[in-house]
């Protein structure tokens, strides 16, 4: 029976909350740069024709208008929870860095790992 609840209490560490936002963090820095990739070999390094890109129609403009709240949203919340959780809010620029850098997909889940951390911390 013992053996058991070791197993299960080894099973519960590996896979944490914190453990998944980490995998989220690393399939989200994956994922958005394997595109960022392709268009920046097709394309070379050119901002305004990324841009562009970005609202080529009615779909694309949709879907980047939208992540472009959230991501606003999101760093808006970051900066609330930093100093509910009495931290430093220059910590903020890491997410900014991570989102604006990689994408949310990367920013949010590496604020999430972090703020687990925090959380399990004051327990």
């Amino acid at each position: 029976m013992s053996n058991t609840i070791s197993q299960n209490q080894a099973f519960g560490k590996f896979f944490s909350v914190k453990s998944l936002y980490l995998f989220l963090v690393i399939i989200g820095s994956i994922a958005p740069w394997s595109f960022t990739v392709k268009f920046l070999i097709q394309n070379g390094f050119s901002i305004g024709l990324f841009f562009q890109n970005e609202y080529a129609n009615y779909a694309a403009a949709t879907s980047f208008s939208d992540l472009l709240i959230s991501a606003l949203v999101f760093l808006c919340f970051a900066f609330f929870e930093l100093k509910r959780l009495g931290l430093s809010r220059s910590r903020l620029f890491i997410y900014v860095i991570a989102t604006l850098g990689i994408g949310l997909s990367c920013g949010l889940p590496l604020f999430l790992y972090f703020r687990e951390g925090v959380l399990e911390n004051k327990q």
